[in-house]
């Protein structure tokens, strides 16, 4: 009897928390951000440094390019399966493209193109189109052009796929934390529950490294923007990009705490480490104790290697 009641706890701490790697569809897809070109040799140096083969490996594309073969190659040959950011700009510029041009359909051509290149792929691919919409750094940002110009943005390019037969593609509705400023809400930019299969999260822990930053916690940057994103809009929901930065704070302990907080998380099935030195380090050298502190929390079954039986695969 009491095996039995042990039993009932146990699972009805399950359902509260989401905590129990054996629950059905419970876990957490294991991905990470190498470099612009990803190769077989970064995906397996990432799985000899941390100790689990990333289930996703992001990819950024700028407009008028293509999926690159080698790329699609590499990735789909170590097992792991695509997660683009498409961003509607020429990036060396960082200009805009004609958005009113791409809505009047001028842009069909590439875009179908684009799709049948991900179609060609016949394994699943996660696309993120025009992310972080609700920050006042990209110009298709929703303060800029406006929200429901953003939203048929986003409903077009869905469109187009769609009318070109692409099904293996998942989109991604992909946020910042944080809106900036505070009246550019993402609120207003959904395209709504057809158009979208998960919402992506990104967020950043700047540390000291710039004038205007704190360090904060990873609850501090995704507790309050996780519970709104799941009250809305019941998609299960990807850290599309989250790091540290090494200056004003112990690493190695934010990321310890961010892979235990993401065990209570219930609704997020997917993490995209974002582990290069870019605008501030926001690498985890596997030398470290920051990098230590990854692979053992990655150890964790929970954090899965292989994208079945995780994310609703169905269409």
């Amino acid at each position: 009897m009491k095996k039995a009641l042990a039993v009932i706890i146990a699972l009805g701490a399950c359902v509260l928390f989401g905590s129990c790697a054996s629950q059905k569809g419970a876990g957490c897809l294991t991905g990470a951000y190498l470099s612009d070109k990803p190769t077989v040799a970064s995906i397996e140096s990432f799985e000899a440094d941390y100790g689990k083969r990333p289930a996703v490996v992001l990819t950024f594309l700028d407009w008028k390019r293509l999926p690159d073969a080698d790329v699609i190659r590499d990735v789909y040959n170590s097992g792991s399966v695509l997660m683009i950011t498409w961003e509607p700009w020429r990036a060396v510029q960082k200009a805009a493209i004609d958005y009113e041009a791409l809505l009047r359909g001028e842009e069909d051509a590439y875009i179908r193109e684009f799709g049948l290149t991900l179609r060609a792929i016949g394994k699943p691919v996660l696309l993120r189109f025009a992310h972080e919409m609700n920050g006042d750094w990209y110009p298709w940002s929703a303060q800029k052009i406006g929200a429901d110009k953003y939203k048929r943005l986003f409903q077009h390019i869905r469109k187009v796929f769609d009318a070109a037969g692409v099904r293996n593609v998942r989109w991604v509705f992909s946020i910042n934390a944080e809106n900036v400023p505070k009246e550019n809400s993402y609120s207003g930019c959904y395209p709504g529950d057809r158009y979208v299969d998960y919402i992506g999260l990104d967020g950043y822990n700047w540390g000291t490294s710039r004038s205007w930053s704190q360090w904060r916690s990873f609850q501090d940057i995704f507790f309050g923007v996780y519970g709104d994103v799941v009250r809305r809009y019941k998609k299960p929901v990807i850290f599309s990009e989250f790091s540290s930065t090494s200056t004003g704070g112990d690493k190695a302990l934010w990321i310890e705490d961010a892979l235990r907080e993401m065990r209570s998380m219930p609704e997020v099935k997917g993490l995209i480490l974002f582990n290069v030195d870019k605008e501030t380090d926001w690498r985890f050298p596997p030398e470290a104790a920051s990098g230590q502190k990854l692979k053992a929390g990655l150890r964790d079954s929970y954090f899965l290697k292989a994208w079945e039986g995780i994310l609703n695969d169905q269409r």
